[in-house]
């Protein structure tokens, strides 16, 4: 009797194994549905559809070893690489195949050879010593080991060839497999040598690596149950439904159809709250191509989780996918009430799939768009998504120059693949429009404004919804004045924003003094609290008095009567009135901004860039949209200026040479720690778990919640987490693998850097 061949080990409560017939077709068959549902040109999809549909269905075909056999069914690690071992399959059985068919199956779960040999490289990479060269003993072992299985490895190929009407000459595997070779020189397989090899053997690195992403994306999704793929939405035909969503029974305005006209990369800029995301999703639906995919990008997680929700109640809900570096957690809350048992599952293939060529719309960070310029991990996907989709960059503003370079280089890349780009934001100063028109070649038509010269666009421009004034001292020492505010106007609400946590937790102290409830929001809470805090402030019953740190200038759907803030630059500041009289549906309101620091040591803004934006609104009293507009571009009136740092670091990102000669500097089968080109030392962050959670952890943990435990960890910047340390108030836990702190922590003040504690474990 045959030996049943595995392609993975029995699941829970499961005997046997998912057999690797059914696991090769579920591959095969999905590489079909993704080829189709691609951008890529049908020639060109015609040309490949053989070799990767051969490829997919073939990919495992060296599980069949008998080593690999044992360890599925014994759960003992076999120390082999199937995949070497199918690729010579392939080669003896198909000798016609291209060798970027080959190229995909040996580099389908590891890189290629480094080019230094260290112990952590060849964890990551395909081991030497396993391939068919200079006499290789384990290669030999392997194929000793594939030969003790011959007969269940051709009734396999066999049923395979027959299900998918596959074209292979089964009579080339002979009965003797010691002289099966990979059909792939050895130097193809190095990253010193390739490039050389490749020009040599003309063979396209570009391709390889597109065939190489379509076979490792048709694998994991097979390997998740997904089979089949959501339809790509046509965006015209969701015109109607857009515009009921987004309109609410009132009539777009004249700058919202101007954007559902242009065709082409362009620029949008409108004020906050004016309905920048219809004129968005209305470029978009004009500017697609067929099986044009969708990416909406935007700089903080709330406001990405927030958009998520909002396309999901436009387009079909698995249409839409959200990918960030807290997307899991995320999707767990979203989840948790309608799939209570199952919710962390979900969570997690949803997660997964995020990353897969599955959803054609996604909400994501702009950072996951440099993961692929700068080819992280999974790179060559968006070879293949990202050809002639649609990318939106909201709020380009609110990074720093060295990510405004390499987004502006990655949007360049974008265009040389057909991609169409639209940058939007409320405050994008006129230095950085110049440099995106420079630099993308925008036309002056493609950059729309709401027209002053048309009455209903000019409402929007004439709008004034603050009153603003400039307070002597800082916020700190005019406590007692807001506390009596608070007190005296118990009608209104009110958003008090600090620069700082410490600040902030120092105001909410003395407002819990004085017995006025509050909520507070800032960024060293664990996101489990940070979740319910940003869900209750964006209810229909929000708290009266919020106070938040900068954390509140994301796409926060809060809309407050007046507020109190610190001195900021004026794109940071327009932020923050965003969050207050948001509609501009009742009088302007009042916003009260202190000259001075409470912080008087404090780094995390230009100082003359404060100062000159305070400066300038001492001029003013009721703001218009073109004052806030006015006093943007005066304050940056010198942009990123020539000499400075700002300049430098701006140059080093647009210059950057793995993003501009992108194809040049291709190396299949590999890809690099791209997040230390994109995050500076400075930026940081360390997850600790305060001491007061640490029983709770563990009991999630023992619960197998996992993500639930995960979610009790607080971020920390890198220097304050040293500081910490240097005084011994966090230590490594190997119990429970984490980084403990003994400091205060509750789900009202978040993790307070002064409040020690005793540590116990």
């Amino acid at each position: 009797m045959s030996i049943e061949l595995w392609a993975k080990s029995p699941k829970k409560g499961r005997k046997t194994g998912e057999l690797l017939i059914t696991h090769s077709i579920n591959v095969a068959r999905v590489s079909n549905e993704i080829l189709n549902k691609s951008p890529l040109p049908e020639e060109y999809k015609r040309q490949i559809h053989k070799m990767l549909f051969t490829s997919c269905a073939l990919h495992d075909a060296g599980k069949a070893a008998k080593g690999f056999q044992e360890s599925l069914r014994t759960n003992m690690s076999w120390g082999k690489r199937h995949e070497i071992l199918s690729a010579a399959i392939v080669a003896q059985i198909c000798p016609d195949i291209a060798v970027e068919g080959l190229f995909a199956i040996i580099t389908h779960h590891k890189s290629i050879l480094p080019d230094n040999t260290t112990e952590e490289n060849i964890k990551k990479c395909l081991n030497s010593e396993q391939l068919p060269f200079d006499g290789n003993s384990i290669w030999f072992e392997m194929l000793s080991e594939l030969n003790n299985n011959y007969y269940p490895l051709k009734e396999y190929l066999n049923h395979l060839k027959i299900i998918l009407s596959l074209e292979y000459d089964l009579n080339l595997l002979n009965e003797d497999l010691k002289e099966l070779g990979i059909g792939i020189d050895k130097f193809l397989l190095n990253r010193t040598y390739q490039k050389t090899w490749a020009k040599r053997k003309n063979i396209n690195l570009r391709n390889a690596s597109i065939i190489r992403g379509l076979l490792i994306t048709s694998d994991h999704l097979a390997s998740s149950g997904e089979t089949k793929l959501p339809d790509i939405p046509v965006l015209q035909d969701y015109n109607e439904v857009i515009l009921r969503k987004e309109l609410k029974g009132k009539a777009a305005l004249p700058f919202q159809k101007v954007c559902g006209s242009v065709i082409g990369s362009a620029i949008l800029k409108a004020p906050t709250g004016s309905g920048k995301t219809l004129g968005m999703l209305l470029w978009a639906s004009n500017n697609q191509l067929e099986n044009g995919r969708f990416f909406y990008t935007l700089p903080y997680t709330a406001s990405i989780n927030a958009m998520h929700q909002r396309l999901s109640k436009i387009f079909c809900s698995n249409s839409v996918g959200v990918l960030h570096s807290k997307n899991t957690a995320y999707l767990f809350r979203l989840l948790e009430e309608e799939h209570s048992s199952n919710a962390e599952k979900y969570a997690k293939d949803l997660s997964s799939l995020a990353r897969e060529m599955y959803f054609p719309i996604k909400v994501l960070t702009p950072h996951q768009i440099l993961r692929v310029a700068l080819r992280g991990k999974g790179w060559e996907l968006g070879l293949i998504e990202f050809q002639n989709a649609c990318f939106v960059f909201d709020e380009i503003h609110a990074f720093e120059p060295k990510i405004v370079g390499l987004i502006i280089a990655s949007a360049k890349w974008l265009q040389s693949i057909g991609a169409k780009i639209l940058f939007a934001s409320a405050t994008l100063p006129k230095f950085l429009e110049d440099l995106l028109v420079e630099e993308l070649n925008i036309p002056q038509e493609n950059i729309i404004v709401p027209d002053s010269n048309n009455e209903k666009d000019k409402i929007v421009l004439d709008k004034k919804r603050h009153k603003v004034s400039i307070q002597d001292g800082n916020l700190i020492d005019n406590l007692e004045n807001i506390i009596d505010d608070i007190k005296n106007n118990v009608d209104k609400t009110f958003l008090i924003i600090c620069n700082y946590v410490a600040t902030s937790q120092e105001v909410a102290q003395a407002l819990k003094k004085n017995g006025i409830e509050f909520r507070l929001l800032h960024a060293r809470f664990n996101s489990e609290d940070r979740f319910l805090i940003e869900e209750k402030i964006t209810s229909n019953n929000p708290p009266r008095v919020l106070v938040a740190t900068q954390a509140v200038e994301v796409s926060l759907d809060i809309d407050y009567d007046c507020g109190y803030t610190e001195p900021a630059p004026i794109d940071a500041l327009a932020q923050r009135f965003g969050r207050i009289n948001r509609k501009g549906e009742r009088e302007p309101a009042q916003i009260i901004i202190f000259e001075k620091q409470s912080n008087e040591n404090s780094k995390i803004y230009d100082p003359e860039i404060v100062e000159a934006t305070v400066n300038l609104l001492k001029e003013k009293s009721i703001l218009s949209e073109q004052d806030l507009v006015d006093i943007l571009n005066e304050v940056y009136k010198d942009g990123y200026k020539e000499g400075t740092e700002a300049f430098k670091k701006y140059k080093e990102g647009l210059t950057n040479d793995d993003i501009n000669k992108f194809d040049e500097n291709i190396i299949a089968g590999t890809y690099r720690d791209w997040i230390e080109c994109v995050i500076e030392k400075t930026d940081e962050q360390v997850e600790v778990l305060p001491e007061s959670l640490v029983s709770t952890f563990k009991e999630r943990v023992k619960n197998k919640e996992f993500i639930k435990a995960k979610s009790l960890l607080v971020p920390v910047r890198i220097g304050q987490f040293h500081k910490v340390k240097q005084k011994k108030l966090v230590q490594w836990d190997n119990k429970i693998d984490e980084y403990v702190v003994c400091l205060s922590y509750s789900d009202k003040s978040g993790l307070d850097l002064k409040g020690q504690i005793d540590y116990i474990i």
